[in-house]
């Protein structure tokens, strides 16, 4: 159901009583408004932002800080008029400035949580995908694989440290550190320089700056747990290749 479409006679008949309720009751109406504006306006700006070529881009388009440039664009005209029109009859419960406030803060925490989940995902499948470049590797030797998967073992157990400090200290890792863990990962799977991974993650990790820390610190929270899974798959993987060598 869509949050401005009020009935127009209900609301006339209603609106003289509705002025003597009391000022909390007000208030948490125009409360619960100004949750559904942002939630209709996110949900809008992602159903648009899925069909972009560029899908980060896009959402970082429509960050928090862009939001008095772009929420228009996303009320049609019966919405805006209605939604004015419940605003200057609440004034004195919220002035306008007050409530387009509110919508952004609570437009802001949906953004920074989508964010955060959705990045989460995308950088975690660089995880997963350094770990198959080298067991799917048909090119290089059982030997060369079980050690750049040790190799890559490593690297990933010092970077869940990491996070696992930066989770429980409440403060996230900066873009830069993120970008060296990244960094070293690519290192370790292709044992030498490969610079268009560097440059696709690099891209990649820029996204992450612009996170509140809330947002950083799930992106964290979603790649610790990418990393015990790939490390359990690596451990099988280190005992089947360990059991093969020792055959030969």
């Amino acid at each position: 159901m869509n949050p401005f479409e009020f009935d127009h006679v209900n609301w006339l008949l209603e609106r003289e009583a509705w002025e003597e309720f009391p000022r909390e009751m007000r208030e948490s109406r125009v409360s619960k408004i100004a949750y559904r504006t942002a939630e209709d306006v996110f949900d809008r700006v992602k159903d648009y932002c899925k069909h972009s070529d560029e899908w980060p881009k896009c959402m970082v388009d429509h960050s928090p800080d862009e939001f008095d440039q772009f929420v228009n664009k996303y009320l049609d005209r019966e919405e805006a008029e209605e939604l004015k029109r419940f605003i200057e009859e609440n004034s004195d419960v919220y002035s306008p400035d007050e409530f387009w406030n509110e919508v952004k803060i609570i437009y802001e925490a949906l953004w920074n949580e989508d964010m955060g989940l959705r990045l989460g995902e995308l950088l975690s499948d660089e995880i997963t995908g350094g770990y198959e470049s080298i067991v799917q590797n048909a090119e290089i030797s059982d030997e060369t694989k079980a050690k750049r998967l040790k190799a890559y073992a490593k690297v990933l157990e010092e970077f869940a440290d990491a996070i696992k400090r930066a989770l429980n200290e409440k403060k996230p890792l900066t873009e830069l550190e993120l970008l060296d863990w990244f960094d070293k990962m690519g290192d370790a799977v292709f044992g030498l320089k490969n610079y268009n991974y560097y440059e696709m993650i690099g891209y990649k990790v820029g996204f992450y700056d612009g996170l509140n820390d809330d947002g950083k610190l799930e992106v964290l929270s979603i790649l610790l747990d990418e990393i015990a899974d790939v490390l359990y798959d690596i451990d099988k993987d280190l005992s089947e290749l360990e059991g093969l060598t020792n055959k030969s």
